[in-house]
């Protein structure tokens, strides 16, 4: 007979290992936390959440009861749990953190955050049924959110819940729910007039901001963190600005309007050595600013909300936000004529369902629809 194999000292741990389907135990603290943690593997699969207790002890424990949970549900076949707050930091280092859009990870963070939150990082997923999602929507509204950002929080649930049941294989039935309908959308956009009104009142760093985003469609993001390695200003026929940071995280690229190519020609005439952004400015009382050639001091845009502020109010635009130049150039467009699809890809919206709510502005296409379809026609009805 041979020797006994527990008397080998690392008999346990390959014990453990054996029956747990490759799980090793972990506990630890994080830091600023009372709490242990517990982390761990089990089939190719990390599993972590808070074991809610100071005790190292009871962390140890209740890992090694979430492992026999995992072991006997595998030889079920059922469907391990997953706590929300796991499932939460899961769908951002798969799904949010590899976006280039930095403004946009950092959105998504904060609603992530608040869901985590609310809605508890230890539940378990399974028990976010559409009763219960239906309940939370109405604690949203109930506390005064709206609709639009109610639907982002609850789209977000719907996006996590989704990839739980459908790539992590940790949730057996993904919930139905429906999002708000919307009657708080904006469909704000300028006029000519009053373009000339926002323009003649703005100070020259936002006048060029403005006319860009009235004749690119980019959004404020894009064209704050623009930078010259993005321009093609050989291009022809016409120069071309390309946004590598934008929110659905395909780059896109607009042609230029006569007049901001002549802007981007004095801008680019007047670059400060070493600064790299398309759009700067002057601000006042600060001293650690690039030099132009002519000896002013400036600096990137950042946030231009106080002069947006100042030069609406002298314009008399008071319900005019920023956003709304975004919507005055896809509106223009439709309205003379450009198609909703080409629309759709200058705007880069991930769907062309984002860009039908122009679809109104363009009632003169469905009158050449209808004359398409009466072409070559014989328009006397036949006798019967």
């Amino acid at each position: 007979m041979g020797p006994d194999p527990r008397a080998n000292p690392l008999w346990g741990v390959l014990w453990g290992l054996s029956h747990s389907g490759g799980a090793c135990m972990t506990v630890f603290k994080r830091d600023g936390s009372e709490f242990w943690w517990i982390e761990f593997q089990y089939k190719g699969e990390r599993y972590r959440r808070s074991s809610e207790s100071a005790s190292k002890r009871k962390a140890e424990e209740l890992e090694r009861k979430w492992r026999e949970e995992l072991r006997a549900n595998a030889l079920l076949g059922k469907i391990p749990e997953l706590a929300w707050g796991d499932a939460i930091d899961r769908y951002f280092k798969t799904v949010i953190e590899p976006r280039r859009n930095e403004g946009a990870a950092k959105r998504d963070l904060y609603v992530l955050s608040v869901l985590k939150a609310e809605l508890g990082a230890a539940t378990l997923i399974s028990t976010l049924t559409a009763p219960a999602i239906v309940e939370y929507r109405g604690r949203l509204l109930g506390v005064g959110k709206a609709p639009a950002t109610a639907n982002r929080y609850l789209a977000t649930i719907k996006a996590i819940l989704r990839k739980a049941h459908t790539e992590w294989g940790a949730l057996a039935v993904q919930p139905s729910f429906k999002l708000l309908k919307l009657s708080n959308e904006r469909y704000r956009w300028l006029t000519d007039e009053e373009e000339d009104r926002l323009l003649i009142h703005s100070p020259v760093h936002l006048r060029d901001l403005c006319t860009f985003l009235i004749d690119t469609g980019a959004r404020l993001s894009e064209a704050t963190t623009l930078t010259w390695a993005n321009v093609d200003m050989e291009r022809h026929p016409r120069p071309l600005v390309k946004f590598m940071d934008t929110k659905s995280g395909k780059p896109r690229s607009v042609p230029l309007t006569k007049r901001v190519d002549d802007m981007f020609r004095r801008l680019r005439a007047n670059k400060p050595s070493g600064v790299e952004r398309v759009f700067l400015y002057r601000p006042l009382g600060n001293d650690r600013l690039r030099e132009v050639k002519n000896g002013t001091k400036v600096t990137p845009f950042r946030n231009p909300h106080g002069a947006w502020y100042k030069a609406t109010t002298d314009a008399r635009l008071d319900d005019l936000n920023l956003h709304d130049l975004r919507h005055t150039f896809a509106s223009r467009l439709v309205m003379r004529g450009v198609p909703l699809l080409t629309v759709s890809k200058l705007l880069g919206h991930a769907t062309i369902q984002m860009t039908m709510r122009y679809a109104h502005l363009a009632p003169d296409a469905f009158d050449a629809a209808i004359e398409a379809l009466e072409c070559n026609r014989v328009t006397d009805t036949p006798n019967m």
